[in-house]
């Protein structure tokens, strides 16, 4: 299931940047700021919406592809919580500033934790395994962070 996410961030990072080479002005800020915008509606949105109304809809089959046993009142917390989350980063498409590090800092936890807890919760997978899900969930958070810091969009602004 990994793979599918790696060729559509590959899919997202390619679209980015044909949408930066078609920018009238073009700055490493509003470059980053693309990239960001991409990754945050295209990964961690769309995609995770519906992640997320599937494991409210079928709580069942999500619980067995996590591979976490029965679907428990948990599951439903983590489908709220996550369509909530993929919300946010759809509306980073809108808004911008202070609101894209909102929405980054919240994708960016969220997958560098999932990548720990793949590594170290569900038994020690190959060497691909460890890649296939650092690529799928670590390397989202590190480009996500990279792109916030670049972007200049935590910087303070008068209110």
């Amino acid at each position: 299931m990994h793979l599918h996410f790696t060729y559509l961030l590959l899919l997202l990072l390619a679209g980015a940047a044909v949408h930066i080479a078609k920018l009238p002005d073009r700055t490493p800020a509003r470059g980053a700021t693309v990239v960001m915008r991409y990754l945050l509606v295209g990964y961690c949105g769309i995609p995770m919406a519906a992640v997320s109304l599937w494991a409210l809809l079928d709580p069942n089959v999500v619980a067995r592809m996590f591979g976490v046993g029965e679907a428990g009142p948990l599951l439903g917390f983590f489908g709220y919580a996550y369509l909530g989350m993929s919300l946010v980063a759809i509306l980073s498409l809108w808004y911008g500033g202070s609101f894209l590090v909102a929405a980054t800092t919240i994708w960016a936890v969220y997958l560098g934790g999932a990548t720990v807890v793949h590594l170290t919760r569900f038994g020690h997978p190959s060497l691909a395994g460890a890649v296939e899900v650092f690529v799928s969930h670590g390397l989202i958070a590190v480009l996500l962070v990279i792109a916030l810091g670049l972007s200049g969009a935590w910087r303070r602004t008068a209110a």
